[in-house]
């Protein structure tokens, strides 16, 4: 396959995504496939000729997230997860599928004689469409966080302040060779916390430090 042998709808869609760094582009079959560079997540990009034929081809499941481009200017919904869209949202949208990979963790193996750390990475795609559907917009109307569960006081404590938390609890975290967090959403729009469900957590469910933290959060 050449460049220069590909159709000139294709050539316009991967026009659009070719400088979105976050990912690996492949062009291959029809479509055009984005491997998120940090976690493998994968997207992939097919062009479809009508909402009817992007509505069919949406209920074919695969792994990854499936995005469609269709004719026409004004048309963006989601149809069994699937973004179908025309061909101005495709960007915008793609970067936005990106600020929902989310860091969450890490956990160190042996290869081949050598210590590696594997980072661990999350989709918060639920509240991605939550965010489409309220026009929010990231670094203004929210901000992803990660928590850690402190097994003995059951409550949550934010990332910056984990070590220190931890050795109130005898806990040296310079030994530890995984960590696991949960990603919770800070909303600047109505000063609450919801986890990756759209669930509210109450300051309650928060340590002290932690509860200073998001209220700084809130009034930064």
């Amino acid at each position: 396959m050449k460049f220069e042998e590909l159709d000139e709808k294709m050539k316009k869609v991967y026009a659009k995504v070719r400088t979105l760094d976050d990912f690996y582009w492949y062009i291959e079959d029809h479509q055009i496939l984005g491997i998120h560079k940090k976690s493998g997540m994968r997207i992939r990009i097919r062009i479809a000729g009508s909402r009817e034929e992007a509505d069919k081809l949406a209920q074919e499941k695969d792994v990854g997230i499936d995005l469609f481009v269709i004719p026409g200017k004004g048309t963006f919904y989601v149809n069994n997860g699937a973004f179908i869209m025309s061909l101005k949202f495709l960007r915008p949208t793609i970067q936005d599928i990106a600020d929902h990979i989310v860091w969450a963790g890490f956990k160190v193996v042996d290869e081949d004689g050598r210590l590696k750390q594997e980072d661990i990475y999350e989709y918060l795609g639920g509240r991605l469409i939550e965010h489409l559907k309220q026009g929010m917009i990231n670094g203004k109307d929210y901000v992803f966080w990660q928590f850690y569960k402190c097994k003995y006081c059951n409550k949550y404590i934010d990332i910056d302040n984990f070590a220190r938390h931890m050795r109130k609890h005898g806990e040296d975290v310079k030994e530890w060779g995984e960590e696991r967090y949960e990603v919770l959403e800070i909303s600047f729009v109505d000063k609450k916390v919801y986890n990756k469900f759209g669930e509210e957590i109450p300051l309650d469910n928060f340590t002290e430090e932690a509860q200073d933290f998001i209220k700084d959060s809130f009034e930064g």
